[in-house]
C-alpha cells in the first residue's frame, strides 16, 4: 500500500489543504490532530442533542450547528466540535469558513476511544481559556454528561434520570433528559 504525503501543517489555514479523505483534523496549540469517522453510536446521541437543542435555539435567536464546522482561537489552534451553539450570526460571519471560538455559547464533544484523551485534557482546557461560555463532555459508554462551566469553572455530572438544564440568556431554560441522549443506542 502507498503511504500518502501530507503538507507540513503549522497554521489553521495550513488544514485547507490536507484531503477530504473521512478523517477529522484538528490543530491545538500547533499540533496536528488527525481522528477517524464517528462510530454509529456517537452519532445518534450527536443526532439526539441537535434535534432537541435546535428546537429550542430556533425559539431564542441561537444557531446549533454539527460537526464538519472549524472554530479558531489562534492562528494555530482550530478545532472541530462535535456540536456547537452561537448567537446567530453577524452578517460579516454569515458565510466565514470559521467561526472565532470566543463566539461559542456551548460546545459538545462525544467521545470515542479515539478522542476520550483529548477531549477531557486539551480540548477541555482550550475551550474554557478561550471564552466558550459551557463545554459538554457526552460520554456514550457511560452514558453521562459532564458539564463544565466557565464562570465557576467546575464540572457537574448527569446521569440516568437526571435533568440537565441549559439557560444561556435570561428566558425559560433548555430542559434535557439525560436517559432520552441515551436512548437510540443499540
Amino acid at each position: 500500500m502507498a503511504q500518502r504525503a501530507f503538507p507540513l501543517v503549522r497554521t489553521a489555514d495550513d488544514l485547507a489543504l490536507l484531503p477530504d479523505d473521512g478523517n477529522r483534523y484538528e490543530l491545538i496549540d500547533g499540533a496536528l490532530f488527525v481522528t477517524p469517522a464517528p462510530s454509529r453510536n456517537h452519532q445518534r446521541v450527536l443526532g439526539e442533542l441537535y434535534l432537541r437543542l435546535r428546537a429550542y435555539a430556533a425559539a431564542h435567536g441561537l444557531e446549533v450547528l454539527m460537526a464538519p464546522v472549524d472554530v479558531r482561537a489562534s492562528s494555530i489552534t482550530q478545532v472541530e466540535p462535535d456540536l456547537l451553539v452561537i448567537p446567530r450570526p453577524l452578517p460579516e460571519e454569515a458565510e466565514s469558513r470559521w467561526l472565532p471560538m470566543a463566539r461559542l455559547l456551548l460546545a459538545v464533544e462525544i467521545l470515542s476511544p479515539s478522542t476520550a484523551r483529548n477531549d477531557r485534557g486539551r480540548k477541555r482546557q482550550l475551550y474554557l481559556t478561550s471564552g466558550v461560555v459551557e463545554y459538554w463532555i457526552v460520554d456514550p459508554e457511560q452514558r453521562v454528561i459532564e458539564v463544565w462551566n466557565t464562570s465557576e469553572v467546575h464540572r457537574i455530572i448527569f446521569a440516568g434520570a437526571a435533568t440537565l438544564e441549559w439557560c444561556p440568556s435570561p428566558g425559560a431554560p433548555l430542559r434535557l433528559a439525560v436517559c432520552d441522549i441515551f436512548a437510540s443506542m443499540s
